[in-house]
């Protein structure tokens, strides 16, 4: 009878039901924000995972979960993601993959790594060059592929000065400087050797040649 009590009575208790679990996670080694919504979608199909979001700018991913659901097999679907792409438990260590370093003797310059505003482009414009002026976010894959290019044309050619400039988002000053013509990244703007301004939109490598043989 009293082994009958017993059952009965923790058959009536309530089972305590295990909270959720905020965890943020540093991501090292993707090469764009986009690279984001596959690390998403690879979380998600764990059991357990409630919420993901991305901070683009910290690279960093906050997860809400179910307090059984591990560290280890949240860094295990980060690490599937790409060869490069690593996740660490822990903010303020995110990264994302390093761009190549210009050639040496190259004319390179950063003018700007946090958005901050830079006055009028025409007035940085180098005498008796074409100045490109390569205006870009950490985030922005596709700004990898000008850099890329850029990188080709400077190593063939001495009259070309690059300027380049960490836009990191659309509402920071510098965004705001450039003004209504910077609408998306990649941008580009080329100031020719006599002054003229071409303004180069996404990755189209066809009007940038174009652009540095205007006289």
């Amino acid at each position: 009878m009293v082994r009958s009590f017993l059952i009965a009575l923790l058959l009536a208790t309530p089972t305590l039901a295990r909270a959720d679990r905020t965890q943020v996670y540093s991501v090292q080694g993707a090469d764009c924000a986009s690279c984001a919504e596959d690390i998403k979608g690879k979380l998600k199909k764990i059991k357990g995972i409630k919420k993901v979001d991305f901070d683009k700018h910290a690279v960093e991913l906050t997860v809400q979960m179910a307090d059984g659901v591990s560290d280890q097999a949240v860094l295990r679907a980060i690490a599937r993601s790409g060869k490069d792409i690593k996740g660490i438990v822990g903010g303020g260590q995110g990264a994302y993959l390093p761009v190549p370093e210009f050639p040496a003797g190259t004319d390179v310059q950063l003018l700007t790594r946090d958005g901050s505003a830079v006055g009028p482009l025409e007035k940085l414009a180098v005498p008796a060059k074409y100045t490109v002026f390569d205006v870009f976010a950490e985030w922005c894959g596709p700004c990898r592929m000008v850099d890329e290019r850029l990188r080709e044309v400077v190593t063939q050619r001495r009259d070309i000065a690059i300027r380049k400039l960490n836009v990191r988002d659309f509402d920071t000053p510098l965004a705001l400087e450039l003004g209504s013509r910077f609408e998306t990244l990649p941008y580009v703007v080329v100031i020719t050797p006599k002054g003229k301004r071409i303004d180069v939109v996404g990755t189209d490598f066809e009007a940038l040649d174009k652009a540095l043989q205007t006289p």
